[in-house]
């Protein structure tokens, strides 16, 4: 039979209700992607205990063909809604469905996708959220996990790769065969697979196989990029051994750089997906480089927590997000090339994260209500990643280190391979930290929207701690806080009244200098008047991030006026946020502050970052930085016009060179960077 278009999705109520009846002993998946190009034949063979229990198996096909239950037939015709109803008694099962399933284009499922270079196509799953039974067959929920095994027909010319290493078992002159398995326990939406006539390239560290791929069209892309892959790869890896003491579970690491795909990335156990252009076929800055990094180890991390112990329910992917993005950042910090990571994250997270958590749309980190698998996706935002993953690094100092990760290490001993919920973690932590109440910590930071605002008295002497009026809560800040006199100086605090001492004078400050806590400090009047002048030589990168980050969140907040913001930006240019990412400095610069600012401030502006260029060394970041200013603020067509027909700007003033002569009108040879 033909399904109807329309799908249901699964309730907590209906999961909890199969899960106390059903345990899954095993899948046995067989795909044959050679028979068409909009649709695949699925075969999935489940064996299961059960108790006497009245429940459903998830499909999503084109057509549903046959279905066996202990050998006896079920009607087909039974399917609704992407539900087959299944009448259970008690004891040992197999269920065994025949399908045909479609190729999809959205990212989801069996994504196919032909490359527009060469007319050669791709294949790649994503199963997430509940996706997988549009792939084969199975009971869609992430605590009924089970191994896999895969068996695969594909074009003869095509290779394939999944959660287990993949082994050639057959072939001949139309199709190979594929065996993938059997995997250690999984949940339905870490299962994919990666097929088609990729581009492969293969290492080996600590006993662990590693493997890249990439369409055949990125080859010299891959190629090019593979040592800073695989040296990433494996510095992460022995980071991540060193901090969690538990050795990674799934066989071989495959990186699969895939077309099309909807996300950033996904963590399907032994082979993750990303998404292709993250190869850069272009030009890249540290910035971009950077996030790659943090993404490759945001990835491995969710090898451990969400893979290897994964949460009862969708109401917990947040601490998945969280953890991975806590210590993906920690791991290239300290074990790999990229130590200015905090930096590059704080411009693209904070303020993302912040602006989300004060806007009346606001919820708590943990705790929101996930009555089905799609409601889980509601609340997923800033607050999920950016805030979770700050309370996790503040629960690291409070707890210290030995006692934070010993925590974590208990938590994978106790439900390795298996489900556990947020109060589970937290209780190992409580253990670890030698009895610690962590039930304060949970409501103020978890369990409460909205940000608290730190803001300075300096009549009375105090900094001031107030939380949103929705959402009361008594939060301690463990913060630094800088203070310019003859420099600046960085000193700790701890605020865990409403008001706190601090005689600053008339001295410039900066609240939360190294962003360790979760709040909004808006610079003062004393402060932003300033900072135009104290921005331009302030050499430390963190604190500049913390700088704007501030002057941000206190003009999303009313704090400071489009006016003092322009002022600062003639003043000191941006430009060393060399990121073009949709929350980086430039966007926000074109979105936020010039529609606002007062007349003229574009063309002040401009003339400022035009300086900047003038007066950076050719080649360098900075100058691509700077260049990406210019032509965003740049008002002149015709001038516009020019540069892109090759005459450029020189190093010098005299404004213009050909790209046909190698100098200036004045004689020079520096021009402004050809690959911006």
């Amino acid at each position: 039979m033909t399904s109807d278009s329309g799908t249901a999705s699964l309730t907590r109520t209906e999961a909890e209700h199969r899960a106390s009846g059903i345990t899954v002993t095993s899948y046995d998946v067989d795909l044959d992607l050679s028979v068409a190009e909009e649709t695949f034949s699925s075969r999935t063979t489940i064996r299961f205990t059960s108790s006497s229990l009245r429940t459903f198996v998830d499909v999503k096909p084109t057509a549903l063909h046959a279905v066996l239950l202990d050998g006896a037939p079920l009607s087909p015709d039974a399917l609704d809604r992407g539900r087959l109803p299944l009448d259970l008694t008690s004891g040992e099962h197999e269920l065994v469905v025949e399908a045909t399933m479609g190729f999809r284009n959205d990212g989801e499922g069996l994504h196919r996708s032909v490359d527009p270079a060469d007319g050669l196509a791709y294949v790649y799953g994503m199963s997430f959220m509940d996706a997988a039974p549009s792939t084969f067959a199975c009971f869609d929920q992430p605590d009924l996990k089970a191994p896999y095994t895969m068996r695969v027909t594909a074009p003869a010319d095509w290779v394939v790769r999944g959660n287990a290493p993949a082994r050639e078992v057959g072939s001949d002159a139309h199709v190979r065969r594929w065996e993938l398995g059997p995997t250690p326990p999984l949940a339905t939406y870490f299962v994919t697979l990666v097929a088609g006539p990729y581009h492969l390239l293969g290492d080996e560290h600590d006993g662990i196989g590693l493997g890249l791929s990439a369409r055949r069209s990125l080859a010299s892309v891959l190629d090019r990029e593979a040592d800073e892959l695989f040296t990433l790869t494996r510095q992460s890896f022995d980071e991540l051994h060193r901090l969690f003491g538990v050795r990674y579970a799934f066989g071989d690491y495959h990186q699969a750089f895939v077309p099309e795909f909807n996300a950033g990335a996904m963590e399907n156990p032994g082979c993750i997906t990303i998404r292709d252009p993250l190869l850069f076929e272009g030009a890249s800055t540290r910035a971009d480089r950077c996030f790659r990094a943090n993404l490759v180890a945001h990835e491995m991390a969710h090898q451990w927590f969400g893979n290897l112990v994964t949460p009862q329910w969708w109401d917990d992917l947040w601490l998945n997000e969280s953890f991975a993005e806590y210590t993906g950042l920690r791991v290239i910090t300290h074990a790999t090339e990229y130590d200015d990571a905090p930096v590059h994250d704080s411009y693209l997270r904070r303020v993302w994260g912040i602006t989300a958590d004060s806007r009346p749309t606001t919820h708590p980190v943990a705790g929101n209500p996930a009555e089905d698998a799609l409601a889980a996706l509601q609340n997923f935002d800033g607050i999920s990643y950016a805030r979770g993953a700050n309370v996790l690094r503040q629960l690291a100092a409070r707890l210290g280190d030995d006692a934070f990760l010993g925590g974590v290490r208990e938590h994978f001993d106790l439900h390795r391979f298996g489900n556990a919920t947020m109060g589970d973690l937290f209780a190992c932590w409580e253990r670890a930290g030698g009895g610690a109440d962590l039930s304060a910590f949970v409501k103020d930071w978890l369990l409460t929207p909205g940000a608290d605002q730190l803001s300075v008295d300096r009549e009375a002497g105090v900094v001031r701690r107030s939380s949103p009026p929705a959402y009361p809560a008594e939060r301690t800040h463990l913060l630094d806080v800088a203070v310019h006199r003859d420099g600046w100086e960085v000193s700790r605090h701890t605020l865990t009244d409403a008001e706190t001492p601090l005689d600053l004078g008339d001295a410039p400050v900066l609240l939360d200098a190294t962003e360790t806590t979760w709040a909004i400090c808006p610079p003062d009047a004393t402060t932003m008047a300033a900072l135009p002048r104290l921005a331009p030589t302030m050499e430390d990168d963190r604190l500049r991030a913390t700088m704007w980050n501030s002057v941000r969140l206190a003009l999303f907040d009313g704090a400071v006026t489009p006016a003092q913001v322009a002022d600062l930006l003639v003043a000191a240019p941006p430009v060393e946020d060399a990121t073009t990412a949709q929350r980086g400095l430039l966007a926000w610069l074109q979105s936020t502050v010039l529609p606002l600012a007062p007349e003229g401030t574009t063309a002040r502006y401009h003339a400022a970052v035009l300086d900047v260029l003038d007066r950076a060394t050719p080649g360098t970041e900075l100058q691509l930085s700077a260049f990406r200013h210019v032509l965003a603020t740049a008002t002149d067509a015709e001038q516009l016009q020019r540069w892109a027909g090759g005459v450029r700007r020189c190093a010098c003033r005299c404004r213009t060179r050909s790209a046909s002569t190698s100098t200036c009108a004045g004689g020079h040879g520096a021009a402004w960077p050809s690959s911006a």
